[in-house]
């Protein structure tokens, strides 16, 4: 290696720099638009990750705005009903604490509340990805993000073991949340691209105004 190909941009340790830059910069984007929406931002986050740093197209600030502009709406909105079953999941667990130790109903209970609060984290996880894929009504992207997370049972539980290691690195190194977003984000997304792409249409032969990149 001469000493131009060590300055050249294509050069693997200045493209891993950069993509690593790019995964910063995309949690900070998800950081500052967040409180627009989680909706939205999730959703743009997933969208500029796989399509920018996995795939290198594009630019990392252009795709994720464009993917939070795109998906406002439907991302807001599926927010709203994220928070309300968060909320009323809080409530639940307060309510099943209560009574647990006291009867059988409670316990009872209590492990009703642990199937909804683990069939919702799936769909959670699921969700956002489908949205920026599929051009699909709210109705349907949560009907497919639950059936994703069930039919891939074991690709969300590796998922949810993702999601639980980046939750303890936060708690135990506060810092980690600049990164923390996009990296688990990334991670995911290694594992949520080989299911989407089972279930994305491949353009028709000869179609050369589709970008099929996802399907890469």
């Amino acid at each position: 290696m001469n000493a131009g190909d060590i300055f050249n941009s294509e050069n693997k340790f200045f493209s891993a720099m950069n993509k690593a830059w790019d995964v910063l910069v995309l949690n900070f984007y998800f950081i500052l638009t967040v409180i627009l929406g989680i909706g939205p931002a999730a959703t743009a986050l997933y969208y500029a990750i796989v399509k920018n740093v996995r795939r290198s197209r594009s630019y990392a600030t252009t795709e994720y705005f464009r993917a939070f502009r795109d998906n406002f709406k439907q991302g807001f909105i599926i927010g709203i009903i994220q928070l309300v079953c968060t909320v009323s999941l809080y409530f639940c667990y307060e309510y099943a604490m209560a009574m647990r130790a006291g009867s059988t109903f409670g316990q009872i209970y209590f492990a009703v509340w642990l199937l909804f609060t683990a069939l919702f984290v799936f769909i959670s996880m699921y969700v956002y990805p489908v949205l920026s894929r599929f051009s699909l009504t709210i109705r349907k992207t949560l009907r497919m993000a639950f059936v994703l997370a069930l039919r891939h049972l074991p690709t969300t539980i590796g998922i949810t073991m993702i999601l639980l290691v980046m939750g303890l690195l936060c708690y135990l190194f506060p810092p980690a949340y600049l990164f923390a977003f996009a990296v688990y984000t990334l991670l995911k997304s290694l594992l949520m691209e080989k299911i989407l792409r089972k279930y994305t249409p491949k353009p028709e032969e000869g179609d050369t105004s589709t970008d099929a990149w996802y399907l890469e």
